[in-house]
């Protein structure tokens, strides 16, 4: 066990500071926050959706357990014998609620015949309601503990959670039922889901699969709102029947990441669900959604745990600052600095580690944008701003090489692709060996090469000549392909301009001089004057 990584971590200093409901509270974030750095960071965004959903649900879980153990010892204390009177037990009520108001809506207490004798603090209509016709009562009444399915009230504004459990006497005969409701959206309850945010475009669902409706959102408007019809959301549809776990799936007309955790106390789920398209980058999102998740379960449990908690994560938060910022274009990318040897250090150091990765990648793809994957040679878009440098920069004009492989395609067919590759790279060295340093050769299409000469000398033309003389020669050397000697040809289109020129004029020039070449009886070349408005090919 590495002991310094433990005395270092932020975990550690709030058990030693906090009480042991914080305690496990940490202990869920420690595992979460570090599950997220031991991930790679460039795991698809499905994986970070599931360390939140999963987050999400043990948060919720542990709220609802919460309330159970409050009603479930409530009921063992509850004297039997103030039920037959009401403004005692009343006031029994009142004490409790006022101490420790987990419920928001208060707490009511029925008969042995389900009708609710007394409540606190009273709600309209609650008072004398027989509870005997509703099936979660009879379970109560058989000594099992009850988290009802969310129902709206009379005046219909919040959905609230209704929880029953037995009352029992000294000889353990049932008496009586105790019952408490909250608001899903109360505070210290479900409150922090509907604030929760997932980027610009992702939300999270609260669902209940039994009634296939929507519990809570970050979405106000789809709060006690029915799921999609079946079909339309697959992956909610699967979740419905019992899945859990991550993937992509259609949404009607938007492809979502989803990510589906179980609320073990209630048989609901948990959806984290964010648009392919913004699935990017969410790490930042991601660390601020831990920093608020903690910040307001530490408020209901204890307010000085909060100022802790902001202190400890203070460098955090310049380190996500000083990364916005990047993103922004405000500051140069560079390493975040490290303040301290704990969680956030460690998520600095794994930011550090994927920027790192990032500018290598991104150096790979732009030597990929500008070169032949096969061959490494420039392609079409580096040769147009090398023909661009070349033409502004030289005093003695260019020469530009159009060259077509002469048999290629019987190789290529005969022998198959990985024998024309083949090909293809070793005239790429024939073809290097000739070209000088101040050259360009690239790969403009299958077979077709182009290589760019300056600074030839007087006459420009002469210079061209020999280069593609060379070029002719080194290409009708024998190939070794297999078990049998091949050889090819080359036609080669030459344009050459002694004073600026368009290069698109001075490329299709020699692409149209290259097919003169070819219509001459391949295996020679064929030379364009260019001029700044026109080309003419000598006979």
């Amino acid at each position: 066990m590495n002991y310094t990584r433990f005395f270092n971590s932020l975990v550690t200093r709030l058990v030693l500071f906090g009480t042991l409901v914080v305690l496990a509270s940490a202990v869920a974030r420690f595992h979460v926050l570090t599950n997220f750095l031991h991930d790679d960071l460039s795991e698809v965004a499905a994986d970070q959706q599931s360390t939140i959903a999963s987050y999400l649900a043990q948060d919720i879980n542990y709220r609802i357990v919460e309330r159970r153990r409050f009603l479930e010892q409530l009921a063992r204390m509850l004297p039997t014998e103030l039920l037959g009177q009401p403004e005692k037990l009343r006031a029994w009520l009142r004490e409790r609620q006022e101490l420790q108001p987990l419920f928001s809506t208060g707490l009511f207490v029925t008969d042995a015949n389900g009708e609710i004798i007394v409540d606190y603090p009273a709600a309209v209509g609650r008072r004398n309601l027989s509870l005997a016709i509703f099936p979660d009562f009879h379970l109560a009444k058989e000594g099992k503990f009850v988290i009802g399915e969310p129902l709206l009230p009379a005046n219909g504004q919040y959905p609230i959670l209704p929880m029953l459990t037995p009352v029992r006497d000294a000889s353990g005969k049932f008496v009586a039922v105790l019952g408490g409701a909250t608001a899903l959206a109360a505070t210290g309850f479900l409150d922090h889901l509907q604030q929760a945010r997932l980027g610009e475009s992702g939300s999270f669902l609260l669902v209940s699969p039994a009634k296939r409706l929507i519990l809570a959102s970050s979405r106000k408007d789809l709060i006690f709102k029915p799921l999609p019809d079946v079909g339309v959301d697959p992956m909610l549809d699967k979740a419905v029947d019992g899945y859990r776990g991550s993937g992509v799936g259609a949404n009607g007309n938007i492809d979502e990441i989803k990510a589906i955790a179980d609320v073990p106390s209630t048989g609901w789920f948990v959806v984290a669900r964010l648009p392919v398209k913004a699935a990017l980058p969410t790490v930042d999102r991601v660390q601020a959604f831990i920093v608020r998740g903690g910040a307001v379960q530490a408020t209901v449990i204890f307010l000085l745990i909060i100022l802790v908690i902001v202190w400890f994560f203070r460098p955090l938060r310049r380190a996500a600052d000083q990364a916005e910022r990047m993103t922004r274009g405000e500051l140069m990318l560079a390493p975040l600095p490290v303040y301290r040897n704990d969680e956030v250090g460690h998520l600095t150091m794994a930011f550090n580690r994927l920027l790192s990765r990032l500018k290598t990648h991104q150096s790979e793809l732009q030597h990929q944008a500008h070169h032949d994957l096969l061959t490494g040679l420039p392609n079409r878009i580096m040769l147009a701003e090398r023909m661009q440098q070349a033409i502004a920069q030289t005093q003695r004009g260019v020469a530009l090489l159009f060259l077509d492989l002469d048999g290629f395609k019987p190789i290529n067919d005969t022998l198959g692709h990985k024998a024309g590759d083949q090909v293809l790279q070793e005239i790429t060295q024939r073809l290097q060996k000739v070209a000088r340093h101040s050259d360009t050769l690239a790969r403009v299409g299958g077979d077709e090469f182009v290589l760019l000469a300056t600074d030839l000398g007087a006459p420009l033309e002469h210079g061209a000549r020999a280069l593609a003389e060379k070029c002719i020669r080194v290409v009708a050397e024998p190939l070794q392909i297999g078990q049998g000697d091949y050889k090819l040809g080359v036609s080669i289109g030459i344009a050459v301009c002694e004073t600026y020129c368009d290069p698109d004029i001075l490329l299709q020039a020699a692409d149209k001089a290259m097919y003169d070449a070819k219509n001459k009886g391949r295996g020679c070349y064929v030379i364009a004057l260019v001029t700044e408005t026109a080309a003419q090919t000598p006979a």
